[in-house]
């Protein structure tokens, strides 16, 4: 069994990696097309989902925020948070995205004594999925965008 203060930092260690993983996957197509930023940005109205605890020093939760280059104001953000479970240790973790139900849950010894091969695969494949989703919102915010402008907002369609 793990103390408080010892799962708050393997949520840190789990947090790292999942950035780390976010690093090595921007494409220089990617980062061509976006500005891709992301902060850590606990404002104290996070709540933990059901069945999972906040952690003893807050939400570890980061912002990232994808901003078209060749359209101003558009852009796309979601954030990403771990949060420990409220019993167990399978899964000892989940991390959740704002954008999606879609969540990955992280068993203890994924992450305890060391990060894991098995771990880091299942980071790769999440990471690839939000960077996918993030970056195919983008292109149609862009689309709407350069058709408004370039046919005087007289788009087919609607944001709806």
């Amino acid at each position: 069994m793990t103390t408080t203060a010892q799962r708050d930092e393997l949520a840190t260690a789990i947090l790292a990696l999942l950035w780390e993983t976010t690093d090595h996957q921007i494409s220089r197509e990617i980062a061509h097309l976006a500005d891709i930023t992301a902060d850590t940005d606990d404002d104290g109205s996070h709540a933990a989902p059901p069945g999972l605890v906040m952690p003893s020093g807050g939400c570890i939760t980061t912002r990232v925020v994808a901003t078209a280059r060749g359209h101003q104001g558009v852009s796309e953000a979601m954030r990403v948070a771990v949060w420990p479970t409220a019993e167990g240790d399978d899964p000892a973790f989940v991390v959740t995205r704002s954008d999606s139900d879609r969540t990955l849950p992280v068993a203890l010894t994924d992450v305890q004594p060391e990060v894991t091969e098995h771990l880091r695969h299942q980071v790769n494949d999440f990471i690839a999925a939000i960077i996918a989703q993030m970056v195919a919102d983008l292109d149609v915010k862009m689309q709407r965008t350069y058709i408004r402008e370039s046919q005087g907002d007289l788009a087919e369609y609607t944001e709806d």
